[in-house]
């Protein structure tokens, strides 16, 4: 705790919830995205043949399960330029996301440290 900094009444309140709106806000258009993301995602095994079979799946035996994780694993493997981007997509949208929550918990953190308890 700072001694000697005067706190108007409501301060720390205030930048509290001002930075529980941000964080939502920016968590809520991460959604979004992410949103987007897997629906392209969908789009892409729509136009492959065979494609719906790898959200949906049907297992019979650990072989199918085995084949169900290779054909994932060609799929996204890829060099179609689409898949590329679709990829940085969704590394984009996790790297925010962890972001988002370190950033928001650091700032809790000092926010905490800083702030007068209150009694």
């Amino acid at each position: 705790m700072v001694l000697g900094l005067p706190f108007p009444p409501g301060m720390v309140d205030t930048i509290i919830r001002l930075t529980a709106l941000v964080v939502l806000t920016l968590a809520a258009l991460n959604a979004l995205q992410a949103g987007t993301v897997f629906v392209r995602l969908l789009q892409r095994l729509a136009h492959r043949r065979g494609g719906l079979a790898l959200v949906l799946p049907t297992f019979r035996s650990t072989d199918d399960v085995r084949d169900w994780l290779d054909d994932w694993r060609v799929f996204l493997n890829s060099a179609d330029p689409a898949l590329i981007a679709l990829r940085h997509d969704a590394r984009v949208v996790i790297g925010r996301h962890i972001h988002l929550a370190i950033v928001s918990n650091s700032w809790a953190l000092a926010l905490i440290t800083i702030a007068p308890p209150i009694a």
